[in-house]
């Protein structure tokens, strides 16, 4: 068989491991600090866009429950227009009426 020895195995992984956690260590001394701060104002970031949204969607329910409000307003006061306009129809038909009789 060509499989490795155990004591094959043992030198390499150990070597890899090593050398994986010097180039971390050298990155983390790199760019660490820049990457942490990155990350915090990301998260900063998505907190306030979290909050904007929340705002936002508050204030547009908002928005719809005064839009509603109003197109009920405007609703009863057509309707009021409407019965007085039929009102002075009807009145204006009776005057015409009461004319044409004499």
């Amino acid at each position: 068989m060509n499989a490795p020895t155990l004591n094959d195995l043992r030198n390499v992984f150990p070597a890899r491991d090593l050398a994986d956690e010097k180039m971390n260590q050298i990155r983390d001394l790199l760019v660490g600090d820049f990457i942490r701060e990155m990350q915090a104002r990301m998260t900063a970031m998505e907190t306030r866009l979290r909050d904007l949204e929340n705002g936002l969607g508050q204030r547009l329910t908002e928005l719809h429950g005064r839009i509603e409000a109003m197109s009920a307003d405007h609703t009863l006061d057509r309707n009021a227009a409407f019965r007085e306009l039929a009102g002075s129809v009807l009145e204006l038909g009776d005057k015409i009426r009461a004319i044409s009789r004499v």
